[in-house]
């Protein structure tokens, strides 16, 4: 179905997308194809009339929107979730909450996120989330990917398919090449797990870290940097999960501040990953503004780096959370390590299996507000400029194309490996539709 400005359809298309930047733009066209031949439809058109094609999976990626654009939206349709003994196959238009969700009814469980809304974005270029130090990546339990190319050549890749190159580069780096519409993966018993959030001093944020970093893989301990809801100052909060039960086992010192300790069933129970009130409650979200052009605006950053830091990437973080420009801004901590660095550093296009942190800078301001937005901005750069010396990759799940750092984030991504995915992307993108890689 093709949708075209000022209709109604078109309207709830783009206001049912969680990022705001997304959900303002306005698509010369939004398209919701029924089946794979529809996707390929769509992808000619693209390269007949010359428009950047843009896909919305989850709708939480500023990237699945933008003005002029084609929109292929596989949210409306490409939402089948089949599970089949151990395996799972998934539509590109399903959530990983939605995923988990399907999967606990069967007592089964996968790898994700640390939030329910992202889609398939996550899911192919990595997918760092509470079990990752123990099940590995999201990608790492990809057993075979189904899509059309950036020419509209239809494809399917799996380990030990004729094309192993593929099937390196469309884990890690697939939004460059095609746009994914299925995705089988393996998957897990679902797990009881513990979870512990507490708050703390942003002071004590260096002590937290090294800490974290002599857990063994079972256990994760991220850490959101941010103003709670209920209060006025920044304040740290660790969020640890494991699978032990018996919180006496807990291998890390209790907090000097307020704590909650949760035993839930599975990975889809988990607290939400944000910062709680005094009483541990996480406020529900906000409903999206009805008037999509209104929704607050992101700029986000995401930086990995190796176990052995902890002074200085406390001190970058203390220092940045110390001048918010707003109160909405936080940073993410995201633990990984583990299992993550099993894999051979070329098993897959994600390079960033010598990561303990993947830190996540998020500038957030209202719509319309021009010195909101600077400063934003503003803030979250100057933390990736902070950061950049001691990182050793970048996540491009979020990315700055146009910007002075994007070159950086590209060297950072894929390192010696980068010419050889543009040779690649010339190949299978020829009239460059899909996102640039300059």
């Amino acid at each position: 179905m093709a949708l075209h400005p000022g209709e109604p359809h078109y309207e709830q298309a783009l206001s049912e997308l969680f990022n705001g930047n997304a959900a303002a733009c306005n698509p010369q066209l939004v398209f919701q194809p029924l089946d794979v031949a529809e996707v390929v439809e769509a992808v000619q058109q693209a390269r007949r009339q010359r428009l950047p094609l843009m896909v919305r999976s989850g709708g939480h990626s500023r990237f699945c929107a933008a003005d002029g654009a084609l929109m292929l939206d596989l949210a409306a349709h490409f939402t089948d979730i089949t599970l089949h003994g151990d395996q799972v196959s998934v539509g590109a238009g399903a959530g990983m909450g939605a995923i988990l969700r399907h999967l606990a009814a069967a007592g089964r469980t996968l790898p994700v996120g640390t939030h329910a809304t992202p889609g398939f974005g996550l899911l192919c270029m990595g997918g760092l989330g509470h079990l990752s130090r123990s099940l590995g990546l999201t990608i790492d339990n990809i057993v075979a990917l189904k899509g059309v190319r950036g020419d509209g050549s239809v494809f399917e890749v799996f380990e030990g398919c004729a094309d192993p190159i593929a099937w390196h580069w469309l884990r890690g780096a697939a939004p460059f090449l095609a746009v994914i519409t299925e995705a089988t993966l393996r998957t897990h018993p679902r797990q009881p797990l513990l979870v512990r959030r507490s708050l703390a001093a942003v002071e004590t944020l260096a002590e937290h870290l090294q800490q974290a970093e002599g857990l063994s893989r079972q256990w994760s301990s991220s850490f959101v940097l941010g103003v709670p809801p209920d209060g006025s100052e920044p304040a740290l909060m660790r969020y640890l999960v494991g699978a032990e039960l018996d919180e006496s086992h807990c291998p890390v010192a209790g907090a000097s501040g307020s704590s909650w300790t949760d035993q839930v069933p599975g990975l889809d129970a988990v607290p939400a990953f944000d910062l709680p009130a005094a009483d541990g409650r996480v406020p529900a979200a906000d409903l999206p503004c009805s008037d999509r052009h209104q929704r607050p605006r992101t700029w986000i950053h995401a930086i990995s780096v190796a176990a052995g830091h902890s002074e200085a990437l406390a001190a970058v973080l203390t220092n940045a959370i110390g001048r918010l420009p707003n109160r909405h801004c936080r940073i993410d901590l995201q633990h990984i390590g583990g299992a993550v660095s099993d894999q051979p550093i070329n098993s897959s296009a994600y390079r960033g299996r010598g990561a303990e942190w993947s830190v996540v800078v998020t500038g957030l301001w209202p719509a319309g507000d021009e010195a909101a937005e600077l400063n934003a901005k503003a803030w979250s750069d100057g933390v990736f400029d902070a950061l950049e010396p001691i990182s050793c990759h970048i996540y491009l799940v979020e990315r700055h194309p146009g910007t002075p750092r994007y070159g950086c984030q590209l060297q950072k991504a894929y390192g010696a490996d980068l010419m050889a995915l543009r040779t690649l992307k010339q190949q299978w993108d020829p009239d460059g539709v899909l996102p640039a890689l300059e």
